[in-house]
């Protein structure tokens, strides 16, 4: 854009005049020099009109008539200047007030990505909050530039700027991953010894209660160390599968002792059954007797009275036999209910095993290249994975 202009026209009272008018960005100041045009030489409008309107040098007498009008004013012109053409200072004042606040803006910018990048310089460990922060006059810088308040070039100079900082915070984050990848191989081994140890103790029932509770501060403990996903995930699966054991074991232990009761209850069955048999069979004898001996007299109320206390011993052994057979009953719908349920976790497991299985598949490395041709990836901060998936089947198994 041009800064200069060379106009005729008046100054003061019909006093024509050759009139320059530049305009110094930095200093938000216009300059406009007069020369009355009895001093106008050709060699002086060559070198105004030819070299200095285009850039060129040209040393101004000290003499010659000057004025400062700050480039922000309503009116470029002094009120005693006038010029032939007054639609090119419109132009011009409108094209230099947008220049001007592009330059503020721009300004502007650069002061708060300087903030930025001594906060980075001084960086002991990597800081999400500048991450953020970095990311965010990326896209203000890209909006501004959207909305045509700052050129293209401005735009690239202060996105270089940008990225200089994302290389920085980049490389502290990287360099406190390889610290902490150091500090992690200590851990993770821990762990997977910690599980092992667990594992070993699923033998012994008087240990399941703690093997729980102890796989519970495990999960709690992975939730908040901050290792790689991978390592995470392969043991929330070695405690999913612990857990998984633990409520096999503790099925097999709840069918086994169902099973002995039952068996104790058949075996009880048995013999009140026989027991009945016998009072049955004594009581049709000794009715038999009685029928013989009265000759028939005794109505069937007579003789249930005579002998209630063996009619009232077969009732309540019926009744006796009634209530463990529902016993049993009931006992071995619990077992098929068990082996259900039990059936229906291991399909849960086989599931979640094959998902987990197809996602490890699908994942794949996510870059974290920053300057790419829209620029778009340097204001994200490089995905992780979230262990959401480990996490929620780790959880399932707290109810064992």
């Amino acid at each position: 854009m041009n800064t200069r202009l060379v106009l005729w026209g008046e100054i003061g009272t019909d006093r024509q005049a050759l009139i320059t008018i530049h305009l110094v960005e930095e200093t938000a100041k216009i300059y406009i020099h007069a020369f009355p045009k009895e001093e106008v030489t050709k060699d002086l409008q060559d070198a105004l009109f030819a070299e200095w309107k285009n850039g060129g040098d040209f040393s101004f007498p000290e003499n010659a008539i000057r004025w400062e009008v700050d480039a922000n004013t309503d009116t470029i012109l002094p009120e005693e200047v006038k010029v032939e053409r007054p639609e090119i200072i419109l132009q011009s004042q409108h094209k230099w007030s947008k220049k001007l606040m592009s330059a503020r803006i721009n300004q502007l910018l650069e002061d708060e990505i300087k903030l930025l990048d001594e906060k980075a310089d001084t960086l002991a460990a990597y800081d999400q909050t500048l991450w953020d922060k970095t990311k965010a006059q990326w896209e203000k810088i890209s909006l501004y530039q959207k909305k045509n308040e700052i050129s293209w070039e401005q735009t690239t100079a202060l996105k270089d700027k940008i990225n200089r900082i994302f290389d920085a915070l980049k490389a502290v984050k990287r360099l406190h991953h390889e610290q902490e990848d150091q500090a992690n191989v200590v851990l993770v081994k821990n762990l997977h010894q910690r599980v092992e140890e667990l594992r070993n103790k699923l033998i012994y029932p008087d240990q399941w209660k703690y093997i729980f509770d102890e796989l519970k501060k495990m999960q709690g403990t992975l939730k908040d160390v901050s290792i790689r996903w991978a390592q995470k995930r392969q043991l929330y699966n070695e405690i999913n599968a612990i857990f998984d054991d633990l409520k096999k074991y503790r099925m097999t232990e709840t069918i086994n002792k169902t099973n002995s009761r039952i068996a104790q209850l058949t075996k009880i069955l048995g013999g009140l059954k026989d027991s009945l048999e016998r009072d049955a069979e004594s009581y049709k004898s000794q009715v038999e007797k009685m029928q013989h001996y009265t000759r028939g007299k005794l109505s069937e109320e007579e003789l249930q009275t005579r002998f209630s206390h063996l009619h009232e011993r077969i009732k309540e052994k019926e009744q006796k036999i009634a209530g463990i057979q529902q016993t049993i009953k009931q006992l071995k719908d619990e077992i098929q209910k068990e082996k259900k349920q039990q059936e229906q976790r291991e399909q849960q497991r086989l599931k979640r095993e094959q998902e987990m299985a197809e996602k490890q598949e699908e994942e794949t490395p996510v870059s974290e290249n920053i300057h790419d041709t829209e620029h778009t990836e340097a204001a994200q901060e490089p995905s992780s994975e979230t262990p959401e998936a480990g996490e929620s089947a780790a959880e399932e198994n707290q109810d064992v």
